[in-house]
Protein backbone atom coordinates (compact mmCIF):
# COMPACT_ATOMS: atom_id res chain seq x y z
CA UNK A 1 0.00 0.00 0.00
CA UNK A 2 1.00 3.57 -0.93
CA UNK A 3 2.62 5.55 2.38
CA UNK A 4 0.16 8.22 1.55
CA UNK A 5 -2.79 5.92 2.44
CA UNK A 6 -3.89 6.39 5.31
CA UNK A 7 -6.66 3.63 7.46
CA UNK A 8 -9.12 7.09 7.63
CA UNK A 9 -9.07 6.59 3.50
CA UNK A 10 -9.18 2.86 3.36
CA UNK A 11 -12.37 2.90 5.67
CA UNK A 12 -13.82 5.59 3.34
CA UNK A 13 -13.70 2.99 0.83
CA UNK A 14 -14.62 0.43 2.20
CA UNK A 15 -17.83 2.02 3.88
CA UNK A 16 -18.47 3.10 0.12
CA UNK A 17 -18.51 -1.01 -1.21
CA UNK A 18 -19.95 -2.10 1.75
CA UNK A 19 -22.92 0.48 1.57
CA UNK A 20 -23.53 -0.55 -2.60
CA UNK A 21 -23.27 -3.89 -2.19
CA UNK A 22 -26.06 -3.74 0.89
CA UNK A 23 -28.01 -1.39 -1.44
CA UNK A 24 -28.10 -3.55 -4.20
CA UNK A 25 -28.71 -6.81 -1.55
CA UNK A 26 -31.67 -5.21 -0.55
CA UNK A 27 -32.61 -3.99 -4.29
CA UNK A 28 -32.77 -7.68 -4.96
CA UNK A 29 -34.83 -8.30 -1.98
CA UNK A 30 -37.12 -5.82 -3.09
CA UNK A 31 -37.43 -7.08 -6.79
CA UNK A 32 -38.13 -10.72 -5.16
CA UNK A 33 -41.20 -9.05 -2.79
CA UNK A 34 -42.69 -6.81 -5.34
CA UNK A 35 -41.54 -7.95 -8.59
CA UNK A 36 -43.93 -8.00 -11.74
CA UNK A 37 -44.01 -11.70 -11.92
CA UNK A 38 -41.43 -11.54 -14.91
CA UNK A 39 -37.95 -12.44 -14.40
CA UNK A 40 -36.88 -10.84 -17.17
CA UNK A 41 -39.19 -7.61 -16.98
CA UNK A 42 -37.76 -7.31 -13.55
CA UNK A 43 -34.30 -8.15 -14.24
CA UNK A 44 -34.14 -5.46 -17.22
CA UNK A 45 -36.27 -3.04 -16.97
CA UNK A 46 -37.13 -2.80 -13.09
CA UNK A 47 -40.68 -4.78 -13.05
CA UNK A 48 -41.68 -1.14 -14.69
CA UNK A 49 -41.12 0.15 -11.38
CA UNK A 50 -38.55 3.22 -11.87
CA UNK A 51 -39.55 6.86 -10.23
CA UNK A 52 -38.65 10.05 -12.00
CA UNK A 53 -36.32 10.94 -9.63
CA UNK A 54 -34.65 7.17 -10.21
CA UNK A 55 -34.89 7.76 -14.42
CA UNK A 56 -32.93 10.94 -14.15
CA UNK A 57 -30.28 10.53 -12.06
CA UNK A 58 -29.69 6.87 -13.27
CA UNK A 59 -29.16 8.45 -16.97
CA UNK A 60 -26.34 11.38 -15.32
CA UNK A 61 -24.69 8.64 -12.96
CA UNK A 62 -24.16 6.32 -16.49
CA UNK A 63 -23.00 9.09 -18.79
CA UNK A 64 -20.86 10.94 -16.37
CA UNK A 65 -17.97 8.19 -16.27
CA UNK A 66 -14.45 8.16 -15.37
CA UNK A 67 -13.93 9.91 -18.10
CA UNK A 68 -16.05 12.69 -17.02
CA UNK A 69 -13.93 12.25 -13.42
CA UNK A 70 -10.72 12.37 -14.99
CA UNK A 71 -10.71 12.88 -18.44
CA UNK A 72 -13.11 16.49 -18.96
CA UNK A 73 -10.36 17.88 -16.33
CA UNK A 74 -7.70 16.50 -18.49
CA UNK A 75 -9.33 17.92 -21.72
CA UNK A 76 -9.88 21.66 -19.91
CA UNK A 77 -6.03 21.24 -18.69
CA UNK A 78 -4.93 20.62 -22.02
CA UNK A 79 -7.65 23.61 -23.65
CA UNK A 80 -10.42 25.20 -22.91
CA UNK A 81 -13.85 24.38 -21.91
CA UNK A 82 -15.32 23.47 -25.40
CA UNK A 83 -16.34 20.00 -24.46
CA UNK A 84 -19.13 21.55 -23.03
CA UNK A 85 -20.92 22.92 -26.87
CA UNK A 86 -21.83 18.65 -26.88
CA UNK A 87 -24.11 18.79 -23.76
CA UNK A 88 -25.96 22.47 -25.34
CA UNK A 89 -26.55 20.44 -28.11
CA UNK A 90 -27.45 17.36 -26.05
CA UNK A 91 -30.81 19.41 -24.59
CA UNK A 92 -32.31 19.73 -28.62
CA UNK A 93 -31.85 15.50 -28.88
CA UNK A 94 -32.91 15.38 -25.75
CA UNK A 95 -36.45 17.03 -27.08
CA UNK A 96 -36.55 14.68 -29.98
CA UNK A 97 -35.93 11.46 -27.67
CA UNK A 98 -38.55 12.71 -25.66
CA UNK A 99 -41.74 13.44 -27.87
CA UNK A 100 -40.74 11.53 -30.79
CA UNK A 101 -38.85 8.61 -30.22
CA UNK A 102 -40.08 7.61 -26.30
CA UNK A 103 -44.08 7.52 -27.53
CA UNK A 104 -42.25 4.65 -30.21
CA UNK A 105 -40.62 2.61 -27.58
CA UNK A 106 -42.48 3.12 -24.18
CA UNK A 107 -44.27 -0.86 -23.90
CA UNK A 108 -43.74 -1.76 -27.09
CA UNK A 109 -40.45 -4.73 -26.49
CA UNK A 110 -37.87 -5.28 -24.05
CA UNK A 111 -34.97 -3.85 -26.36
CA UNK A 112 -34.84 -0.56 -28.43
CA UNK A 113 -33.81 -3.73 -31.27
CA UNK A 114 -36.33 -6.06 -30.45
CA UNK A 115 -38.95 -2.69 -31.49
CA UNK A 116 -36.93 -2.01 -34.86
CA UNK A 117 -37.16 -6.22 -35.44
CA UNK A 118 -41.18 -5.58 -35.56
CA UNK A 119 -40.84 -4.21 -39.04
CA UNK A 120 -38.18 -6.67 -40.31
CA UNK A 121 -36.47 -10.40 -39.60
CA UNK A 122 -34.91 -12.07 -36.97
CA UNK A 123 -31.86 -11.50 -38.32
CA UNK A 124 -32.26 -7.90 -38.99
CA UNK A 125 -32.56 -7.54 -35.19
CA UNK A 126 -29.93 -9.71 -34.41
CA UNK A 127 -27.44 -7.73 -36.10
CA UNK A 128 -28.61 -4.49 -35.40
CA UNK A 129 -28.18 -5.72 -31.76
CA UNK A 130 -24.80 -7.59 -32.45
CA UNK A 131 -23.10 -4.42 -33.96
CA UNK A 132 -24.32 -2.28 -30.74
CA UNK A 133 -22.60 -4.91 -28.61
CA UNK A 134 -19.64 -4.35 -30.15
CA UNK A 135 -19.40 -0.87 -30.07
CA UNK A 136 -20.89 -0.61 -26.67
CA UNK A 137 -17.80 -3.19 -25.60
CA UNK A 138 -15.29 -0.51 -27.35
CA UNK A 139 -16.59 2.11 -25.52
CA UNK A 140 -17.16 1.44 -22.00
CA UNK A 141 -13.63 -0.59 -21.83
CA UNK A 142 -12.07 2.84 -22.81
CA UNK A 143 -13.76 4.12 -19.57
CA UNK A 144 -13.19 1.42 -17.47
CA UNK A 145 -9.57 1.95 -18.18
CA UNK A 146 -10.00 5.54 -17.38
CA UNK A 147 -11.45 4.70 -13.78
CA UNK A 148 -8.68 2.47 -12.91
CA UNK A 149 -6.17 5.24 -13.12
CA UNK A 150 -7.34 6.09 -10.18
CA UNK A 151 -7.61 2.96 -8.53
CA UNK A 152 -4.21 2.11 -9.49
CA UNK A 153 -2.26 5.08 -8.09
CA UNK A 154 -4.14 4.76 -4.60
CA UNK A 155 -3.07 1.26 -3.98
CA UNK A 156 0.64 1.47 -5.78
CA UNK A 157 -1.51 -1.40 -7.62
CA UNK A 158 -0.53 -2.41 -11.74
CA UNK A 159 -3.28 -1.07 -14.11
CA UNK A 160 -4.50 -4.86 -14.95
CA UNK A 161 -5.22 -5.37 -10.91
CA UNK A 162 -7.14 -2.45 -10.79
CA UNK A 163 -9.16 -3.17 -14.01
CA UNK A 164 -9.64 -6.68 -12.34
CA UNK A 165 -11.09 -5.60 -8.70
CA UNK A 166 -13.28 -2.91 -9.87
CA UNK A 167 -15.25 -5.31 -12.61
CA UNK A 168 -15.77 -8.45 -10.21
CA UNK A 169 -16.67 -6.23 -7.39
CA UNK A 170 -19.58 -4.63 -10.44
CA UNK A 171 -20.26 -8.16 -11.61
CA UNK A 172 -21.51 -9.20 -8.19
CA UNK A 173 -23.61 -6.54 -7.64
CA UNK A 174 -25.00 -6.55 -10.83
CA UNK A 175 -25.89 -9.56 -10.48
CA UNK A 176 -27.77 -9.56 -7.04
CA UNK A 177 -30.32 -7.26 -8.03
CA UNK A 178 -30.86 -6.42 -11.61
CA UNK A 179 -31.57 -3.43 -13.41
CA UNK A 180 -33.36 -2.22 -9.77
CA UNK A 181 -30.05 -2.40 -7.81
CA UNK A 182 -28.31 -0.76 -10.64
CA UNK A 183 -30.16 1.81 -10.69
CA UNK A 184 -30.38 2.80 -6.88
CA UNK A 185 -27.07 2.49 -6.94
CA UNK A 186 -26.40 5.04 -9.30
CA UNK A 187 -28.19 7.11 -7.40
CA UNK A 188 -25.74 7.49 -4.49
CA UNK A 189 -22.77 7.18 -7.06
CA UNK A 190 -24.14 10.30 -8.60
CA UNK A 191 -24.13 11.60 -5.26
CA UNK A 192 -20.53 10.58 -4.22
CA UNK A 193 -18.88 11.88 -7.47
CA UNK A 194 -20.25 14.88 -7.46
CA UNK A 195 -19.51 15.83 -4.04
CA UNK A 196 -15.99 14.50 -4.80
CA UNK A 197 -15.91 17.45 -7.75
CA UNK A 198 -16.71 19.72 -5.42
CA UNK A 199 -14.53 19.12 -2.73
CA UNK A 200 -11.59 19.58 -5.52
CA UNK A 201 -12.71 22.71 -5.92
CA UNK A 202 -11.76 23.51 -2.43
CA UNK A 203 -8.76 21.78 -2.21
CA UNK A 204 -7.00 22.64 -5.27
CA UNK A 205 -6.84 26.74 -4.06
CA UNK A 206 -5.42 25.64 -0.81
CA UNK A 207 -2.59 23.25 -2.32
CA UNK A 208 -2.04 25.93 -4.70
CA UNK A 209 -2.07 28.36 -1.88
CA UNK A 210 -4.13 31.03 -4.02
CA UNK A 211 -7.88 31.34 -3.74
CA UNK A 212 -10.27 30.41 -5.92
CA UNK A 213 -11.46 33.37 -7.64
CA UNK A 214 -7.62 34.09 -8.53
CA UNK A 215 -6.79 30.88 -10.01
CA UNK A 216 -10.38 31.29 -12.45
CA UNK A 217 -9.36 34.44 -13.05
CA UNK A 218 -6.22 33.56 -14.38
CA UNK A 219 -7.19 30.73 -16.69
CA UNK A 220 -9.69 33.40 -17.79
CA UNK A 221 -7.30 35.50 -18.98
CA UNK A 222 -5.50 33.00 -20.68
CA UNK A 223 -9.21 31.80 -22.71
CA UNK A 224 -8.75 28.51 -21.17
CA UNK A 225 -12.22 29.03 -19.94
CA UNK A 226 -13.63 29.89 -23.67
CA UNK A 227 -16.28 28.29 -25.24
CA UNK A 228 -18.01 30.67 -27.36
CA UNK A 229 -16.14 33.27 -29.58
CA UNK A 230 -18.48 36.08 -31.56
CA UNK A 231 -15.46 36.78 -33.72
CA UNK A 232 -15.69 33.32 -34.90
CA UNK A 233 -19.04 31.65 -33.64
CA UNK A 234 -18.20 28.29 -36.31
CA UNK A 235 -16.39 26.13 -33.52
CA UNK A 236 -19.23 26.93 -31.23
CA UNK A 237 -21.91 25.67 -33.74
CA UNK A 238 -19.77 22.98 -34.83
CA UNK A 239 -20.15 21.37 -31.41
CA UNK A 240 -23.80 22.13 -30.63
CA UNK A 241 -24.60 20.88 -33.92
CA UNK A 242 -22.39 17.93 -33.45
CA UNK A 243 -24.10 17.22 -30.21
CA UNK A 244 -27.76 16.90 -31.31
CA UNK A 245 -27.43 13.73 -33.18
CA UNK A 246 -24.83 12.43 -31.36
CA UNK A 247 -27.30 12.53 -28.44
CA UNK A 248 -30.36 11.40 -30.29
CA UNK A 249 -28.16 8.27 -30.91
CA UNK A 250 -26.34 7.58 -27.31
CA UNK A 251 -29.40 8.30 -25.38
CA UNK A 252 -32.14 7.02 -28.03
CA UNK A 253 -31.46 4.71 -29.45
CA UNK A 254 -28.85 2.86 -27.07
CA UNK A 255 -30.34 0.52 -24.83
CA UNK A 256 -28.22 1.37 -21.81
CA UNK A 257 -30.01 4.85 -21.52
CA UNK A 258 -32.99 3.91 -23.18
CA UNK A 259 -34.14 1.40 -20.31
CA UNK A 260 -33.73 4.05 -18.08
CA UNK A 261 -36.61 5.41 -19.82
CA UNK A 262 -38.55 2.30 -21.05
CA UNK A 263 -38.46 1.05 -17.53
CA UNK A 264 -39.97 3.92 -15.60
CA UNK A 265 -43.27 3.67 -13.81
CA UNK A 266 -45.11 6.23 -16.78
CA UNK A 267 -43.66 7.41 -20.08
CA UNK A 268 -44.46 10.96 -19.01
CA UNK A 269 -41.63 10.76 -15.98
CA UNK A 270 -39.19 9.17 -18.59
CA UNK A 271 -40.32 12.27 -20.79
CA UNK A 272 -39.49 14.68 -17.90
CA UNK A 273 -36.41 12.63 -16.79
CA UNK A 274 -34.81 13.01 -20.03
CA UNK A 275 -35.25 16.72 -20.71
CA UNK A 276 -34.25 17.48 -17.15
CA UNK A 277 -31.12 15.89 -17.38
CA UNK A 278 -29.58 17.54 -20.03
CA UNK A 279 -29.26 20.57 -17.41
CA UNK A 280 -27.48 18.23 -14.79
CA UNK A 281 -25.15 17.28 -17.70
CA UNK A 282 -24.40 20.81 -18.50
CA UNK A 283 -23.77 21.44 -14.61
CA UNK A 284 -21.70 18.58 -13.90
CA UNK A 285 -19.90 19.32 -17.19
CA UNK A 286 -18.78 22.90 -15.92
CA UNK A 287 -18.00 21.51 -12.38
CA UNK A 288 -15.32 18.77 -14.22
CA UNK A 289 -14.07 21.56 -16.81
CA UNK A 290 -13.45 23.82 -13.86
CA UNK A 291 -11.42 21.52 -11.85
CA UNK A 292 -9.18 20.99 -15.23
CA UNK A 293 -8.16 25.13 -15.61
CA UNK A 294 -7.71 25.68 -11.45
CA UNK A 295 -5.46 23.09 -12.02
CA UNK A 296 -3.64 24.70 -15.35
CA UNK A 297 -3.35 27.85 -13.28
CA UNK A 298 -1.73 26.13 -10.35
CA UNK A 299 0.91 24.51 -12.71
CA UNK A 300 1.51 27.67 -14.64
CA UNK A 301 4.27 28.32 -10.86
CA UNK A 302 4.97 24.85 -10.19
CA UNK A 303 6.44 22.24 -12.21
CA UNK A 304 3.54 20.00 -13.04
CA UNK A 305 4.45 16.13 -13.00
CA UNK A 306 6.29 14.11 -15.94
CA UNK A 307 2.80 12.47 -16.53
CA UNK A 308 0.21 12.67 -18.85
CA UNK A 309 -2.55 14.83 -18.91
CA UNK A 310 -5.56 11.94 -17.89
CA UNK A 311 -3.15 11.11 -14.96
CA UNK A 312 -2.69 14.58 -14.09
CA UNK A 313 -6.10 15.11 -11.81
CA UNK A 314 -5.56 11.28 -9.97
CA UNK A 315 -1.65 12.47 -9.63
CA UNK A 316 -2.92 15.40 -7.96
CA UNK A 317 -5.45 13.68 -5.73
CA UNK A 318 -2.99 10.97 -4.22
CA UNK A 319 -0.34 13.26 -3.47
CA UNK A 320 -1.74 17.03 -2.37
CA UNK A 321 -5.42 15.66 -0.49
CA UNK A 322 -5.51 15.40 3.31
CA UNK A 323 -6.30 12.00 4.16
CA UNK A 324 -9.86 10.98 4.07
CA UNK A 325 -10.78 13.03 1.16
CA UNK A 326 -8.10 10.77 -0.76
CA UNK A 327 -10.34 8.37 0.32
CA UNK A 328 -13.51 9.78 -0.78
CA UNK A 329 -12.29 10.75 -4.07
CA UNK A 330 -11.11 7.56 -5.16
CA UNK A 331 -14.85 6.07 -3.57
CA UNK A 332 -15.91 8.81 -6.58
CA UNK A 333 -13.66 7.62 -9.12
CA UNK A 334 -15.32 4.50 -8.62
CA UNK A 335 -18.94 5.34 -8.28
CA UNK A 336 -18.20 6.96 -11.50
CA UNK A 337 -16.58 4.21 -13.24
CA UNK A 338 -19.16 1.20 -11.84
CA UNK A 339 -22.19 3.01 -12.57
CA UNK A 340 -21.29 3.18 -15.59
CA UNK A 341 -20.06 -0.58 -15.81
CA UNK A 342 -23.01 -1.65 -14.06
CA UNK A 343 -25.94 -0.55 -16.38
CA UNK A 344 -23.86 -1.27 -19.43
CA UNK A 345 -23.50 -4.75 -18.31
CA UNK A 346 -27.56 -4.87 -17.65
CA UNK A 347 -28.37 -3.35 -20.53
CA UNK A 348 -25.55 -5.47 -22.70
CA UNK A 349 -27.36 -8.98 -21.30
CA UNK A 350 -30.46 -7.68 -21.79
CA UNK A 351 -29.56 -7.15 -25.70
CA UNK A 352 -27.92 -10.21 -25.73
CA UNK A 353 -30.85 -12.17 -24.16
CA UNK A 354 -33.77 -10.84 -26.22
CA UNK A 355 -31.71 -10.08 -29.77
CA UNK A 356 -29.06 -11.68 -30.14
CA UNK A 357 -29.53 -15.12 -28.80
CA UNK A 358 -33.25 -14.77 -28.72
CA UNK A 359 -33.57 -16.75 -25.82
CA UNK A 360 -37.86 -17.51 -25.80
CA UNK A 361 -37.74 -19.40 -22.21
CA UNK A 362 -39.71 -17.81 -19.46
CA UNK A 363 -38.79 -20.42 -17.12
CA UNK A 364 -37.42 -18.15 -13.94
CA UNK A 365 -34.19 -21.18 -13.48
CA UNK A 366 -33.51 -20.78 -17.11
CA UNK A 367 -33.70 -16.79 -17.18
CA UNK A 368 -31.51 -16.65 -13.86
CA UNK A 369 -29.13 -19.02 -15.48
CA UNK A 370 -29.05 -17.19 -18.69
CA UNK A 371 -28.15 -13.79 -16.36
CA UNK A 372 -25.89 -15.41 -14.51
CA UNK A 373 -23.68 -16.64 -17.85
CA UNK A 374 -24.12 -13.50 -19.99
CA UNK A 375 -23.24 -10.76 -17.26
CA UNK A 376 -19.91 -12.78 -16.66
CA UNK A 377 -19.02 -13.23 -20.29
CA UNK A 378 -20.02 -8.99 -21.18
CA UNK A 379 -17.78 -8.46 -17.78
CA UNK A 380 -14.78 -10.47 -19.12
CA UNK A 381 -15.29 -9.07 -22.55
CA UNK A 382 -14.88 -5.83 -20.84
CA UNK A 383 -12.39 -6.36 -19.06
CA UNK A 384 -10.59 -7.34 -21.77
CA UNK A 385 -10.88 -4.18 -23.90
CA UNK A 386 -10.28 -2.02 -20.68
CA UNK A 387 -6.43 -3.77 -20.73
CA UNK A 388 -6.21 -3.31 -24.45
CA UNK A 389 -7.14 0.76 -23.73
CA UNK A 390 -4.50 0.90 -21.49
CA UNK A 391 -1.81 1.59 -23.84
CA UNK A 392 -3.92 4.65 -25.50
CA UNK A 393 -3.82 8.20 -24.14
CA UNK A 394 -6.71 10.86 -24.57
CA UNK A 395 -8.99 8.94 -23.19
CA UNK A 396 -12.14 11.67 -23.66
CA UNK A 397 -11.95 11.68 -27.27
CA UNK A 398 -11.19 8.10 -27.34
CA UNK A 399 -13.88 7.53 -25.53
CA UNK A 400 -16.53 9.20 -27.64
CA UNK A 401 -14.65 8.54 -31.39
CA UNK A 402 -15.40 5.03 -30.67
CA UNK A 403 -19.08 5.70 -30.33
CA UNK A 404 -19.49 8.28 -33.22
CA UNK A 405 -18.28 6.00 -35.85
CA UNK A 406 -21.00 3.92 -35.37
CA UNK A 407 -23.83 5.98 -33.39
CA UNK A 408 -25.01 7.50 -37.13
CA UNK A 409 -26.06 4.58 -38.47
CA UNK A 410 -27.73 2.99 -35.99
CA UNK A 411 -30.04 5.86 -35.56
CA UNK A 412 -30.95 5.89 -39.42
CA UNK A 413 -31.53 2.32 -38.95
CA UNK A 414 -33.79 3.06 -36.03
CA UNK A 415 -36.02 6.46 -37.80
CA UNK A 416 -36.06 4.62 -40.96
CA UNK A 417 -37.39 1.47 -39.10
CA UNK A 418 -39.68 2.88 -36.67
CA UNK A 419 -40.13 6.45 -36.79
CA UNK A 420 -40.70 6.47 -40.71
CA UNK A 421 -41.62 3.17 -41.60
CA UNK A 422 -44.68 3.91 -43.01
CA UNK A 423 -43.08 6.63 -45.05
CA UNK A 424 -39.60 4.93 -46.26
CA UNK A 425 -41.40 0.60 -46.39
CA UNK A 426 -37.87 -0.36 -44.92
CA UNK A 427 -37.40 -3.69 -44.19
CA UNK A 428 -34.98 -4.23 -41.21
CA UNK A 429 -33.19 -7.81 -42.84
CA UNK A 430 -29.51 -8.35 -42.36
CA UNK A 431 -28.99 -6.55 -45.61
CA UNK A 432 -30.37 -3.35 -44.40
CA UNK A 433 -28.01 -3.64 -41.20
CA UNK A 434 -24.91 -4.15 -42.70
CA UNK A 435 -25.08 -2.18 -45.61
CA UNK A 436 -25.84 1.34 -43.41
CA UNK A 437 -22.80 0.01 -40.93
CA UNK A 438 -20.79 -0.61 -44.37
CA UNK A 439 -21.56 2.92 -45.95
CA UNK A 440 -21.65 4.60 -42.82
CA UNK A 441 -18.20 4.00 -41.74
CA UNK A 442 -17.20 4.87 -45.34
CA UNK A 443 -18.74 8.08 -44.55
CA UNK A 444 -16.71 8.88 -40.91
CA UNK A 445 -13.66 7.47 -42.23
CA UNK A 446 -13.77 9.98 -45.14
CA UNK A 447 -14.66 12.75 -42.73
CA UNK A 448 -11.34 11.69 -40.57
CA UNK A 449 -8.97 11.02 -43.18
CA UNK A 450 -9.94 12.07 -46.64
CA UNK A 451 -10.70 15.38 -45.95
CA UNK A 452 -9.82 15.72 -42.22
CA UNK A 453 -13.05 17.02 -40.68
CA UNK A 454 -13.39 16.71 -36.88
CA UNK A 455 -14.82 13.78 -35.14
CA UNK A 456 -18.22 15.64 -34.35
CA UNK A 457 -19.26 15.58 -37.58
CA UNK A 458 -18.79 12.00 -37.50
CA UNK A 459 -22.33 11.00 -36.46
CA UNK A 460 -23.67 13.75 -39.25
CA UNK A 461 -21.82 11.94 -42.28
CA UNK A 462 -22.02 8.12 -40.73
CA UNK A 463 -26.04 9.46 -40.38
CA UNK A 464 -26.58 11.24 -43.87
CA UNK A 465 -25.09 7.92 -45.80
CA UNK A 466 -26.83 5.56 -43.81
CA UNK A 467 -30.05 7.31 -44.74
CA UNK A 468 -29.34 7.79 -47.81
CA UNK A 469 -28.48 4.18 -48.79
CA UNK A 470 -31.88 2.84 -46.53
CA UNK A 471 -33.79 5.15 -48.10
CA UNK A 472 -32.91 3.63 -51.71
CA UNK A 473 -33.48 0.18 -50.28
CA UNK A 474 -36.75 0.74 -48.67
CA UNK A 475 -38.40 2.72 -51.67
CA UNK A 476 -36.72 0.85 -54.46
CA UNK A 477 -36.72 -2.55 -53.60
CA UNK A 478 -38.50 -3.58 -50.03
CA UNK A 479 -41.94 -2.03 -51.09
CA UNK A 480 -41.38 -3.88 -54.38
CA UNK A 481 -41.23 -6.79 -52.37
Amino acid sequence: MDANISYIDLMVVSLYLSGIFFLAFKSGKFKSAHGSGSLINDQYLAGKSLTFSESLFSIIATEVSALTFLGIPAFAYGGDFSFIQIYMGALFGRLVIAFVFLPKIYDKGLTVYSVMGINGTRMGQRFAALFFFINKLLAVGVRLFAGSIMVAQFFSLDIIWAILVICVLTFFYTLIGGLKAVVRTDMIQMGLFVVGGMIAHIIIPEVANTDWSTLMLQAHEAGKTSFFSFSDPSPFLVGVLGGVLFDMATHGVDQDFAQRLTGNKSMKGAQKAIVISTFLSISVGFLFLSIGVLLWSHYQTVAPPDISNDKLFAYSITTHFPEGLRGLMVAGVLAATMSTLDSTINALSASFYSDIAHHETTNKKEVSKFYTRDTLVITILLTAVALISSKSDGLLILGLEITSWTAGSLLALFICSVILHRHTGLKLDFYAVVGAYAVGVAAVYFNRFVIGGVWQWNVYYGFALSMAFLLIKGRLYDSKN
